[in-house]
């Protein structure tokens, strides 16, 4: 299941000087939990659900807690999104990942990941 959720910041509008006011961009946050374990026949799924919400979303939040990463594709797809998302000034933020899927995703430029319990990272 995903849930995308606008997340607009509190300072929507800016004043610039006498008379020029700009609009700010909105954010939209999408926050993501597959469950199950991701194989190399179900990262085409997962590839298709990054892809999209990369090219729309600002911030992607995946949250691992009941996934497993069973394929090293599975972890380019994640990375692929987060590079996506970085080229556009977004970030894609893997959270509540365990040993073996941080082992997985250690190789990941593009992609923050961060274990169950540890501090997120605050926007």
């Amino acid at each position: 299941m995903s849930t995308v959720t606008p997340d607009v910041p509190d300072a929507s509008v800016s004043h610039r000087g006498a008379g020029e006011a700009t609009v700010a961009p909105a954010w939209i946050t999408a926050n993501v939990r597959p469950a199950g374990s991701f194989g190399r026949a179900d990262v085409g799924r997962l590839r298709d659900l990054l892809g999209v919400l990369s090219a729309s979303a600002s911030l992607v939040v995946l949250d691992l807690a009941a996934t497993s990463l069973r394929s090293g594709r599975a972890a380019d797809a994640i990375d692929e999104a987060g590079w996506e998302l970085e080229r556009r000034g977004g970030c894609l933020l893997c959270i509540n990942a365990d040993d073996d899927a941080r082992a997985r995703l250690g190789g990941c430029r593009h992609a923050v990941v961060v274990g169950p319990g540890e501090p997120t990272p605050v926007p």
